[in-house]
């Protein structure tokens, strides 16, 4: 009889392992099927919302073309007299625009001088300051040498 029960027991326990493992194998794949339906339905919806509108923008394109060609004859001769006022401004603001590189060019250029002839300049007053200061020293040897041969 103990070995019935063992026996017995035995196979419960395999059997619930197996139900165990089928249950949990279940549940993933359940989950699984719900995430995959719930981003297939948002893709779905994304899907419509883009294909409507781009036909929204379709309509509207089709439209401005319309709209185009009808007023294209009307705006020609208006737009003409527009476009000749527009481009004499530019062209003022170019020839300004011009006058004004030109005389900053002649600025810089007189800086740029100004500049080296200071550089010039610096240079030159240090050459003779490095002069009168070797022939201070040449005089204070000179005037500090005889006295001290004088003292020997």
């Amino acid at each position: 009889m103990k070995l019935f029960r063992a026996q017995r027991n035995l196979y419960i326990a395999g059997f619930s392992l197996l139900l165990s493992f089928l249950l949990r194998r279940l549940v993933t794949l359940i989950s699984q099927q719900a995430t995959l339906l719930a981003s297939n339905e948002a893709f779905k919806k994304q899907a419509e919302s883009a294909s409507e509108a781009a036909k929204k923008y379709m309509e509207e394109n089709d439209q401005l073309k319309k709209g185009a060609a009808e007023d294209g004859d009307k705006l020609d001769i208006g737009n003409t007299e527009m476009k000749l006022e527009e481009n004499k401004s530019l062209k003022n603001d170019l020839r300004k625009l011009k006058d004004e590189l030109a005389s900053t060019k002649k600025k810089l250029e007189k800086a740029e001088n100004e500049a080296l002839a200071m550089q010039k300049q610096s240079e030159g007053l240090t050459k003779e300051y490095d002069r009168l200061l070797e022939e201070h020293a040449k005089l204070q040897a000179s005037v500090r040498g005889p006295s001290v041969k004088k003292e020997e």
